[in-house]
């Protein structure tokens, strides 16, 4: 309500002022996005922000974390499973062609799951709201999870319009988050940050700003596959005084890029070795080589059951409605409603004509 009433006081061209300082102050700063095969041929576009924000009561909000907290937990316990035990294949909660089926699946990585240091410390999801009126969630990002950079520099456009448009308005801080994000660095590295690396796949990435960002941000080395050398299952950091050890690696690489030896071996952005040295327990990784697999969007249809099986409790946000193709059942009812579904692949790097 304070935001709607402020809103009513503005003038049109008052708010085109606000957006005009916020585009200045993006631009300013380099933030940009790249867009791949774009028919102008220009690929790096400016950011965009609008500064009428989206309003989330806190009411609202605190149910949001605690079902982002329960989500998180949960795809973490799948991961370690996945990559362990197996029981949620055993125990008939899933079934095992949607996991063996999903380019996610790393068979190098099987038995990692057991490691104390083989976790999703970082997630990233995406919501919208449903029509019940409640957030929903749409997908789960694991792998190398985007938008922190975005977010601070968001946050760093908005402060003062903010200030000036929504007086009475104290926005949500940032800090804790990101204060968590350091603290977890400075426990792998044993505080030293030279130990840790951003390993980004270069300037052609879409999000690549964001790296560079986060790498100055953080106070870490921006790093590509080429200025890494992994030996006798320790990786490390080429520089001009000799080679320095690394302990600690945030990934901006997809899984299967990550390592020519064991993986994608005609990969050009990852070192040959990485694997092993997550093997040899000689070095940490936000997020683990293997983490694609809980992007699944095949896990859908399972997470109600998944989640009563390792926590015994029903799912406080809910999902869209999926059904997998691979039961009888579902894929009946399929047929029956084509027309107005959506068909994917389970894995999200194939394309499929819907």
């Amino acid at each position: 309500k304070p935001i709607h009433e402020a809103l009513l006081r503005v003038s049109a061209d008052e708010m085109a002022s606000k957006q005009g300082e916020i585009d200045w102050h993006l631009e300013d700063n380099g933030v940009t996005y790249n867009i791949y095969n774009t028919p102008d041929g220009n690929t790096n576009r400016n950011w965009s922000l609008d500064p009428i924000p989206f309003v989330l009561a806190q009411k609202e909000w605190d149910e949001i974390k605690r079902g982002i907290k329960q989500r998180a937990t949960l795809l973490n316990l799948i991961l370690k499973d996945i990559y362990s035990d197996q029981y949620l294949i055993k125990d008939n909660i899933i079934p095992p062609e949607v996991i063996f089926g999903h380019k996610g699946f790393i068979p190098e990585a099987y038995n990692f799951g057991t490691k104390e240091n083989f976790n999703l410390y970082f997630y990233a999801l995406d919501m919208a709201r449903g029509p019940d009126g409640k957030m929903w969630v749409i997908s789960d990002r694991t792998q190398a999870p985007s938008g922190l950079g975005y977010t601070i520099e968001n946050r760093l456009a908005m402060s003062t319009i903010a200030k000036e448009l929504y007086p009475n308005v104290v926005p949500k801080k940032l800090s804790a988050f990101v204060d968590g994000l350091k603290h977890l660095l400075k426990q792998m590295t044993q505080g030293d940050f030279a130990k840790a690396v951003l390993l980004t796949p270069g300037p052609h990435n879409e999000t690549y700003f964001e790296h560079a960002y986060l790498s100055s941000f953080l106070n870490i080395n921006l790093v590509q596959g080429d200025d890494l050398l992994a030996k006798n299952g320790t990786l490390w950091l080429k520089s001009l005084s000799g080679l320095k050890p690394i302990t600690t690696l945030l990934r901006r690489v997809d899984d299967r890029f990550c390592d020519p030896l064991e993986l994608k071996n005609d990969s050009k952005l990852g070192t040959a070795g990485l694997v092993d040295a997550f093997r040899q327990n000689q070095l940490h990784m936000i997020n683990p080589i293997g983490s694609a697999i809980v992007e699944n969007l095949g896990l859908n249809p399972f997470m109600e059951s998944i989640c009563r099986y390792f926590l015994e409790e029903e799912l406080i946000l809910p999902q869209i409605a999926t059904w997998w193709c691979g039961q009888e059942k579902e894929r009946a009812f399929v047929l029956e409603n084509l027309e107005k579904m959506v068909i994917k692949k389970i894995d999200t790097t194939q394309r499929v004509e819907t």
